[in-house]
């Protein structure tokens, strides 16, 4: 026969039913108990074993009961920390831990639970005497009831405080708890399903940016992946419970118990939308049914609970409630800090919607913040619900995007409408393409054209070059309408990020004198693909504003520093009126300190700088004066009405140095020896490996380079054999692709071990820059590495003295133009465009200097050549930097101007360490 086991599973049966018959007809503050159908085994469960109602249909919980067998202690620490968590999950302020011979009561004080009440031990010490003694625990359990009610009736315990449901905080926290195992399964199916694994690997080129993660670090791929269709299924879980209230083909979300299959789910779920719509929530995800077994049995747990709740007697602004704590969490838990933050997206919609009545489209949504605040806005002017739902449009290319989305849109009070969130890539879109959607109300589909959309506000995609071609081969195509568009043959660079490309797919589907609102990266001010840019799409639309942070970054992104730009779209190969003018704004406050979006934004609209705001407004004729001498957007934050005046004392420094680069050989063994390398001398120079050891404006090379370009037997012949050694010492060795060397380091002309010698320089710079801007002096003419830039003096000015060249570089106006040659990082650093610097880097013209003035410039600049160079802050307040800057102004004859050129570098400067700002 055989034996029947007696767990805690049938004990919390049991005990359920027992407080039910003993405080039936009692007026007491709870009215019964519940719990049958969540009841598990199980330390991961999400809900406690009993319940305690505090009405009579149930739906109010009081307090939860976790219920073990005696051979658990009761002061066992796994014990009481799930009890911990379950009372969180619902929000309540007490529960009791009993394990039939002891109980305990805790109870909240402040951000603690501490124990409240404990009763005398009963005789009960093992699991096989519980269902004997059934008569000795029901009078233990009536003592407890007792005293727990006189407790809650005299204000000893907190009454129910929230009529929340739940905490999906907590529960989210739970469940991704199993990322790991659902991981290893995602990974094992892998090794059998090589189209599963193109699949994700799609998905993870465009959504790796949006997790705050890199497409080629593959490490985060499936923990990232495993986090996502965790949180897909309490979407599912809990959207569907609420469709409860309003179509009863969503009941079936019922039917999902611990009998039930992934699969058998997965079925039933499609069936709840093709019957209600909602396709974009319930819609299979990437890999779904591949979550483990403790996570599948949680969400069981979870929908159980739910179930069991009786969602027409639950007040609707709960349910939007628990429907949107359930996509903020997710935001917070799997998209991190890389979700656009609310108020930044309040700011872009605001700046760019003129007409609130107009038709909205976020073509790559993301997690569904800026076109919720797009939906808000509207609401906030009074458009009627229909007329928003109309006018409010939403895609991505990706399946979560979509979902979280059309969770953020979605409200109790318009279920049954169809909302204009669908399934597209951006580059796809084109005005009077049919969109599929399907009618809630009758399941049937419903199609409509794409509209010509007036406002486009999106936070573009982060992805480089290099994985465009991955994404999509077609993206570039773009180019060949540009140049259709503008007829003549014009293309932006190949190396552009892909939000380079998106505002023409836009331009296509934007109405005449519609606008767009755009979160871009950075580098679009700062990189010579961004220049490139930045000319072609001016002739495609008339910029307003460009907005940046001046304090802490709007993305948690050790990478990517964005901006705002917003424009307005305008007919290929018109003019703009040369006097329009372009806002370029800079935020003085932390996005979380700002209070009021609406105030900032209508100083931006008015041009109007404030403590809140800092703007500089050019018209269109003095930047293109700007860009005649070479300032680049990047310094446009900055105040430049002095630049006119100054302009006429600088000159170009390509005419005064030939410019070099370090040579990048691929093989720093060989081209950079160590010591004792028996090389002869002859083939050995001084090379500056770096600048991090120089502490002032000089510096001397640092390491040696191995330079020559005779043939072997030339070599033999002057029997030079410690260089053929050292040559033959790598002509056998291979790359880290197993390729051999003279193979992977062979070029044109040039021997394979060759390195030229053409670059020595007398003056160097740094291609990345901290918190010293500065340009240092060879004191031997020297070889330099490939992160380095190189001044080597022409001819003609071989006479002049270095250190009035030194001084000049140095000056308050060439670091101002450093500065500005550049674009920040996202940790502060400055890179240096290269090409740009060689082509428009100035400094103060030495040809307009009398031999005094000169022998003055450096008597003055001395001091500052002889210390140790200072942090720029700092340096700029030295007094021999004061000093010589003055006299340096008045010699030039701008000494009016020499604090609006001071205050313009620290505003830059600024501006690029306000990453940093905790």
């Amino acid at each position: 026969m055989a034996k029947v086991t007696y767990n805690e599973r049938s004990w919390a049966i049991d005990v359920i039913t027992e407080i039910n018959l003993y405080i039936h007809n009692k007026s007491w503050h709870f009215k019964g108990a519940g719990g049958e159908s969540t009841i598990k085994n199980d330390s991961k469960s999400l809900f406690p074993d009993v319940l305690l109602f505090k009405d009579q249909l149930k739906n109010i919980i009081l307090q939860g009961w976790e219920l073990k067998m005696p051979d658990t202690a009761i002061n066992d620490a796994e014990l009481i920390s799930n009890a911990i968590k379950k009372a969180k999950i619902l929000k309540r302020e007490s529960f009791i831990l009993w394990n039939v011979k002891s109980a305990v009561l805790y109870n909240r004080v402040d951000e603690n639970f501490q124990i409240l009440k404990t009763w005398d031990d009963i005789e009960i010490n093992n699991r096989s005497e519980v269902k004997p003694n059934e008569n000795l625990w029901k009078v233990f359990l009536h003592q407890i009831l007792e005293d727990l009610n006189a407790f809650f009736e005299d204000g000893d315990i907190k009454d129910v405080t929230t009529s929340e449901i739940l905490s999906i905080d907590e529960i989210i926290d739970i469940v991704l708890e199993n990322t790991e195992e659902t991981a290893e399964n995602i990974k094992s199916k892998l090794r059998t399903n090589s189209r599963l694994e193109a699949k994700i690997n799609r998905w993870w080129l465009v959504s790796a940016n949006e997790y705050g993660q890199k497409y080629t670090d593959k490490t985060h791929l499936i923990p990232t992946l495993s986090m996502v269709i965790l949180t897909d299924w309490i979407f599912k879980i809990v959207f569907a419970n609420i469709l409860k209230r309003h179509f009863n083909e969503a009941k079936r979300i019922e039917e999902i118990n611990y009998e039930t299959s992934l699969n058998e789910a997965i079925d039933i779920i499609v069936s709840i939308s093709e019957n209600c719509n909602f396709w974009n929530i319930f819609s299979p995800n990437l890999a779904q049914e591949l979550i483990s077994n403790n996570a599948w049995i949680q969400i069981i747990e979870l929908n159980q609970f739910l179930s069991n709740i009786d969602i027409n007697e639950i007040d609707i602004e709960i349910l939007q409630e628990l429907l949107q704590n359930s996509v903020a969490s997710a935001k917070r838990k799997v998209a991190g800090q890389f979700a656009t933050p609310k108020i930044l997206a309040d700011l872009l919609t605001r700046l760019t919607i003129s007409d609130k009545s107009k038709i909205v489209i976020d073509p790559c949504c993301g997690t569904g913040t800026i076109i919720k605040q797009a939906f808000r806005l509207k609401e906030e002017y009074e458009i009627n619900q229909d007329e928003i739902l109309n006018s409010i449009w939403a895609s991505d290319k990706h399946s979560f995007p979509i979902q979280l989305s059309t969770l953020s849109l979605t409200k109790p009070e318009i279920f049954g409408k169809i909302l204009n969130v669908f399934n597209s890539d951006v580059i796809d879109l084109e005005t009077k393409k049919t969109i599929e959607f399907r009618n809630p109300n009758n399941g049937e589909i419903v199609n409509k054209d794409f509209p010509l959309v007036d406002y486009v506000v999106s936070n573009l995609p982060f992805i480089k070059s290099k994985e465009i071609k991955e994404l999509n081969e077609n993206i570039p195509k773009i180019n060949t309408w540009i140049s259709e568009q503008l007829e003549r043959e014009v293309s932006l660079s190949g190396k552009s990020d892909i939000f380079a490309y998106i505002p023409f797919y836009i331009h296509q589907f934007l109405s005449e004198n519609g606008k767009i609102g755009l979160i871009l990266s950075n580098a679009w001010l700062g990189t010579d693909y961004g220049e490139t840019f930045l000319e072609i799409f001016q002739e495609f639309y008339k910029i307003e504003y460009v907005v940046i942070s001046g304090r802490g970054k709007w993305f948690d992104n050790a990478d990517v520093v964005t901006t705002l730009l917003i424009a307005e779209k305008k007919i290929p190969n018109t003019e703009t009126n040369i006097s329009h003018k372009i806002y370029f704004c800079t935020i003085k406050q932390k996005l979380e300190e700002i209070e009021d979006v609406k105030f900032l934004s209508e100083q931006i609209i008015l041009g109007e700088s404030t403590d809140l705001i800092k703007i500089n407004a050019y018209s269109l004729n003095e930047i293109n004066f700007f860009e005649e001498i070479g300032m680049p957007w990047s310094a446009y934050f900055s105040d430049l009405y002095w630049l006119a005046d100054v302009s006429e004392k600088l000159t170009n420094t390509n005419l005064i140095f030939d410019f070099t680069r370090g040579e990048r050989r691929g093989w720093n063994p060989l081209f950079y020896p160590a010591q004792g390398h028996n090389i002869e001398e002859d083939y050995i120079k001084p090379v500056l490996k770096h600048l991090r050891d120089t502490t002032n404006l000089e510096c001397i090379a640092n390491k040696e380079a191995f330079c020559c370009s005779k043939s072997i037997d030339e070599l033999e012949v002057l029997n030079h054999n410690g260089t053929i050694a050292w040559i033959r010492s790598f002509e056998n060795q291979r790359n880290g692709t197993n390729k051999p060397l003279p193979e992977v380091l062979a070029k044109p002309n040039m021997f394979w071990y060759e390195m030229k010698t053409e670059n020595m320089a007398d003056f160097v710079a740094n291609v990345n820059f901290h918190n010293s801007l500065f340009i240092a002096k060879f004191q031997n003419r020297s070889f330099i590495d490939q992160r380095m830039i190189g001044f080597s003096i022409k001819d003609d000015y071989l006479e002049e003295n270095k250190d009035l060249l030194l001084a000049l570089l140095n000056s308050t106006l060439s670091m101002f133009l450093i500065e500005s040659f550049g674009f920040g990082r996202g940790l502060g650093a400055l890179d240096l465009r290269a090409t740009k610097f060689e082509r428009d880097f100035k400094i103060l013209n030495p040809n307009l200097l009398s031999e005094n003035e000169k022998i003055r410039i450096v008597e003055n600049f001395e001091p500052i050549k002889n210390r140790v160079r200072q942090p720029l802050e700092r340096e700029l307040e030295m007094e021999d930097r004061i000093n010589f800057e003055n006299i340096l102004m008045e010699i030039y004859g701008i000494q009016e101007h020499y604090e609006q050129i001071k205050s313009a570098l620290l505003q830059l400067f600024r501006i690029r360490f306000a990453v940093k700002d905790e």
